[in-house]
């Protein structure tokens, strides 16, 4: 074991005791030849110098040792990162590293910090400070290590571990981050790719109006084919996790054709022979309605003849309804006034409104 350095008050108590020793060794060997002194003193004064020696040796021992065991105050702070302990001590240890021993204060050699140094002399009223290390999860490419390690930023962290971060890593928390007590490190690995994918694309099925059909009838104008597209995509990997895909760009290898079917629009009393449907609703107010410019309902369409206004809760948006005297019509739109059975009926000029009014049918909902 190595021997722990001397301290100046050590080496000064040394000092004091190797010159007693010198003193009283020197003393011994003297000889003082006075012929003319008085025979009662003669060969007595070494012995008397040796006496004076020892006593002075003895006393000035006596002051150190006093000295020494005095109790001094010495104030402890212990910084965990969170919180900060003081502690008061009286002690009558001579030097750091004995006081810490003696009063088993939690400090930790080679990993904790503290500002005085370890074998400095304890003086009264003295301060010591120490920071302690803490742990710290870092989770790196899955896997998780804990460090032990003075309150330090993320970057010196990443650094210590030789870390490597890519442009597209995700650090959390931020580089600049002093890490504590609690606190955890993760570094999520970031890969963007471009892939590249075929796809079918699914036709819709439109309704459209035929004004020369009489109402009640459909027919099938264009049957619906499946289309191809090459679609790109911007595809974000968080460790290996599929966190967010972009569509970039479409080309279409083959164009869809969305089914079409017509449906008569003219007016016609009654209700078709044969009409198959899902829903029959009797009683319904239909109030006839025009908008000019013929803009585009809640349900995408633009309101024209053939379409209808509807409260969602009794006929969804979307149905393909049949209305009797009025013919087929798209429940396209709502409106604050109309709740229950009651539509409004989309008119194409004026003079259907008139004619119509405001009147009770049967409602069919087909599809």
């Amino acid at each position: 074991m190595v021997d722990k350095p001397k301290g100046n008050v050590e080496i000064l108590v040394d000092r004091f005791f190797q010159w007693c020793k010198n003193t009283m060794e020197g003393l011994d060997k003297k000889t003082f030849h006075h012929r003319k002194t008085v025979n009662t003193f003669r060969g007595n004064h070494p012995r008397i110098a040796k006496t004076m020696v020892v006593t002075v040796c003895t006393l000035a021992i006596g002051l150190v040792i006093v000295g020494f065991a005095a109790p001094k105050t010495v104030t402890v702070k212990i910084d965990d990162s969170i919180t900060i302990t003081t502690t008061n001590y009286e002690t009558t240890s001579l030097r750091v590293d004995t006081f810490i021993e003696n009063h088993q204060i939690d400090y930790v050699s080679g990993q904790d910090a503290i500002d005085v140094d370890i074998y400095d002399n304890i003086s009264n009223n003295m301060e010591i400070r120490i920071t302690k290390a803490v742990d710290i999860p870092v989770t790196v490419d899955g896997e998780t290590e804990v460090i032990t390690i003075l309150p330090t930023t993320v970057e010196e962290i990443l650094k210590k571990l030789n870390v490597e971060v890519g442009e597209n890593d995700i650090v959390e928390p931020a580089l600049d981050k002093t890490l504590g007590k609690g606190d955890s490190l993760q570094v999520k690995r970031v890969i963007i790719e471009q892939i590249v994918e075929e796809e079918d694309t699914t036709f819709a099925t439109k309704h459209v109006p035929d004004p020369n059909m009489v109402i009640g009838k459909t027919q099938v104008v264009q049957e619906g084919a499946v289309g191809r597209a090459q679609n790109t995509y911007t595809v974000v990997f968080v460790d290996g996790v599929e966190t967010s895909k972009t569509l970039d760009e479409t080309v279409v290898l083959t164009e869809k054709k969305d089914k079409i079917i017509a449906y008569g629009m003219n007016m016609k009393t009654g209700t078709p022979a044969g009409l198959k449907y899902k829903t029959k609703i009797s009683g319904v107010r239909a109030v006839s309605y025009h908008f000019s410019g013929n803009p585009r309902g809640a349900f995408g369409l633009p309101c024209t003849y053939g379409t209808c206004a509807v409260d969602k809760k009794v006929i969804p948006l979307g149905s393909l309804i049949y209305v009797e005297n009025y013919g087929y019509a798209i429940a396209n739109d709502v409106g604050s006034g109309i709740k229950g059975n009651t539509i409004d009926l989309y008119m194409e000029d004026m003079r259907q409104c008139y004619k119509w009014g405001a009147r009770k049918v049967n409602v069919y909902v087909i599809d």
